[in-house]
């Protein structure tokens, strides 16, 4: 059934998977590091590999949607996803974790482009709604993590919980074979030519822009929270916690709320609202030393942020319906790019001029993001 319920409950828990895995991987990355001995630097190039091979997927999975369905890219994904699992509980090598770490960034990839295309496809009247709801997940997916993985990690430890997640995985891969997916956009081979010729599209280049600042500012929002709070503001580890889970929160409301502010604002308007606030409660957040001030920053940061990116990939779907897959992807891959770059930027940063100031460089990308917006609609 095309755009049923079926289709569209799988494409969540794919989503699901990929939020299920930044958390989780965080969890047990000291464990990892434990049982390889390694450092903080090597365990920064597992990061690295994993997104190298974010990267490498995604233009190759757009093309492939639009030549030949959603569904082969999407299951690939899902499997590549599974195999990294288990790999990554069994490995006993730096280099065999890193070739696992290239293959969870490739099958992620195809994940988050597959089932973001799939949603556009079977939603077209409605893109950005869906979006929004779609992507609501992977907050739900970073947000239970640790409530599913801490009790199998206390009784099987981490090469038990990467091996349940492996078959968590193929379970919901095996949901998806099940299933009819949309029909390809081309009726004839990869869209080569079609793709460059939407390279010269100034609303992709604005859509590419403005997920490149989003996905590196919540990256370092992830990333960078916990050690500012602690080192800069006197919280506990448990207290700066609860800081990223108040985030994650926000942000599940936020893209919850999507379905009416969407329809109330249109989705240029609801780009420039929701950039003007990151930037204004990212200031608030890394800024103000009231802890009640702080919080409601935090949250109405998470708030604001939320609609930022499935709205964008919504963009991709309206503005170009011939080439819905090779469009998304190539966003998505803008977002990849600002998660190898603004983090480290931040770390740059913090160990010239400290945390205080590093932080203040996912600010400065939220203004930027504010541009893209507000050119698309001088363009709309």
């Amino acid at each position: 059934m095309i755009g049923g319920r079926p289709l569209i409950l799988a494409a969540w828990l794919g989503i699901f998977v990929y939020g299920y895995l930044n958390a989780m991987l965080g969890i047990v990355l000291p464990n990892l590091m434990e049982k390889l001995k390694l450092n903080k630097s090597q365990a920064g190039v597992f990061f690295m590999f994993s997104s190298v091979g974010l990267i490498v997927a995604s233009i190759p999975a757009g093309l492939t949607m639009d030549a030949l369905g959603t569904k082969l890219v999407v299951c690939l994904g899902l499997f590549l996803v599974a195999i990294a699992f288990w790999g990554l509980g069994i490995v006993d090598t730096s280099k065999s974790l890193y070739a696992m770490a290239f293959v969870l960034g490739l099958g992620g990839s195809m994940v988050v482009a597959g089932e973001n295309t799939a949603i556009s496809l079977v939603n077209s009247t409605q893109r950005e709604i869906a979006a929004n709801l779609l992507n609501l997940f992977f907050g739900v997916g970073a947000f239970v993590a640790p409530f599913l993985v801490m009790p199998v990690l206390k009784r099987r430890g981490f090469s038990g919980v990467l091996k349940v997640s492996s078959l968590l995985t193929l379970a919901i891969l095996a949901l998806h074979l099940g299933l009819t997916f949309p029909k390809p956009l081309l009726a004839q081979g990869f869209p080569l030519a079609q793709t460059g010729a939407l390279l010269t599209q100034p609303r992709l280049w604005l859509l590419m822009f403005l997920i490149f600042l989003y996905v590196g500012t919540e990256f370092s929002v992830w990333s960078w929270t916990v050690t500012f709070f602690t080192t800069e503001r006197g919280y506990d580890q448990k207290q700066a916690s609860r800081m990223i889970a108040a985030f994650a929160l926000a942000m599940i409301a936020g893209r919850w709320a999507g379905q009416w502010t969407l329809v109330a604002f249109g989705p240029v308007r609801v780009l420039i609202i929701s950039a003007a606030g990151s930037v204004l409660c990212l200031a608030g957040m890394f800024t103000l030393r009231k802890r009640i001030l702080v919080a409601i920053s935090t949250m109405a940061a998470g708030w604001f942020m939320a609609a930022i990116f499935p709205t964008a990939l919504g963009l991709a779907g309206t503005y170009f319906p011939t080439l819905v897959g090779t469009a998304i992807s190539l966003v998505i891959t803008g977002g990849w790019l600002g998660a190898i770059a603004i983090p480290p930027a931040v770390g740059f940063v913090a160990n010239r001029n400290g945390v205080a100031r590093g932080v203040l460089v996912p600010v400065g990308a939220a203004l930027l993001m504010l541009m893209s917006p507000l050119l698309l609609a001088v363009a709309h």
